[in-house]
């Protein structure tokens, strides 16, 4: 019995198929590139090729950026929504900038002090503070003192280097730290043990550098450099937000500073009030407990600190730079020249800082 007769315009489609089909089998697997493609039986089903394993590996493979992209953008669209939620609410405690409603938290830090850099050490990355403490350390030069060590996040970042080439080495000549919380110097010295306490490590840095920790109030007389002088550079990281009266503090730094030499600096890198009302907002509102947390008051004005300390001791910014909606301060001060002129009449300072060495807690620290 005859078959049944195709139409015509299935046939077309048919073959229309089967010459596609065979351009994918010519593409799948180029050795049969020089064949020319074989007719299908329009009356036989064309059967489906299984793809290539490497072909699901390239398409994983562009996916994977996709995919983490979209991770990527819905933590920052939450974070957007949180933040402008914050941003919307009013605030609760308006007065909760002014210095004399901000308690004392500086303790918090003997609590903190072990997981201190686990805790602030993402979020500095990500905002690129690491890079911001390592141009700002890069500035110091002579003998340093270093107020508010903390524990010791600024280490790495100083020019204390043997040098070579007939080179006299880095630019430091001292290091001294000094914080209130032994328990925050503690883990500075066992830093430095860490970076610098093997003999190899040892023999890399400059010979001559001599390297000091101190547990004390950097509001009271501190020791004098090495060289039984005050220091070239005097700098402090994250600090003002954490003492009760920063422009005391300020004001104490300028004492032991150097002020004879032209080039003697203090370097200070702060968080503080933004210059967008809404961001202030959120930091006052969020201050309190930020400040029971993490021992620090984030939200102070601290431009208006440093210029007012600056026009007390006669110091002069000549650096000022301000990141992060304007919540990371950056500063560097120097001596005017007529604070230059009278810097010699000093002496009395360094009699007065030797007899409390002898007489007072500086002494029982081992300080000489």
């Amino acid at each position: 019995m005859p078959r049944a007769a195709v139409p015509r315009h299935v046939v077309t489609a048919l073959r229309q198929a089967s010459t596609a089909r065979a351009s994918r089998v010519q593409r799948n697997y180029p050795s049969q590139r020089n064949y020319p493609p074989q007719p299908i039986d329009p009356s036989q089903p064309i059967a489906e090729t299984a793809p290539r394993a490497d072909q699901g590996a390239f398409a994983k493979s562009r996916a994977l950026p996709w995919v983490l992209s979209s991770i990527f953008g819905a933590g920052l669209g939450f974070y957007c929504i949180q933040l402008y939620i914050a941003a919307s609410k009013p605030c609760h405690n308006p007065q909760i900038a002014d210095l004399a409603q901000q308690k004392d938290v500086a303790e918090r830090y003997d609590y903190t002090a072990d997981s201190f850099d686990s805790e602030v050490g993402l979020s500095e990355l990500l905002m690129g503070v690491n890079g911001m403490r390592k141009k700002l350390a890069e500035k110091c030069t002579g003998h340093v003192l270093e107020v508010s060590c903390g524990t010791g996040r600024n280490l790495g970042y100083y020019d204390i280097g043997k040098g070579d080439n007939g080179h006299k080495g880095g630019k430091v000549n001292s290091l001294t730290f000094i914080d209130l919380s032994p328990q925050m110097v503690e883990v500075c010295k066992k830093k430095w043990a860490a970076l610098f306490g093997s003999q190899h490590e040892m023999r890399e840095l400059k010979p001559s550098l001599n390297v000091r920790f101190m547990a004390g109030s950097a509001l009271d007389s501190m020791p004098l450099a090495p060289d039984g002088k005050q220091y070239d550079t005097i700098i402090q990281t994250m600090g003002l937000c954490s003492t009760p009266t920063p422009t005391a503090l300020l004001k104490n730094m300028v004492k032991h500073l150097d002020t004879s030499n032209p080039e003697a600096r203090i370097l200070l890198l702060e968080h503080g009030r933004s210059y967008m009302p809404w961001m202030n907002n959120v930091l006052d509102n969020s201050a309190e407990k930020h400040a029971e947390l993490h021992g620090c008051w984030f939200n102070r004005d601290i431009g208006a600190l440093v210029q007012g300390a600056a026009d007390q001791t006669g110091l002069e910014v000549v650096n000022e730079r301000r990141h992060h909606f304007g919540t990371t301060w950056i500063f560097e001060l120097k001596p005017k020249p007529e604070l230059m002129k009278a810097a010699p009449a000093s002496p009395g300072m360094n009699e007065q800082t030797t007899l409390e060495a002898q007489t007072g807690w500086l002494s029982r620290l081992g300080w000489k």
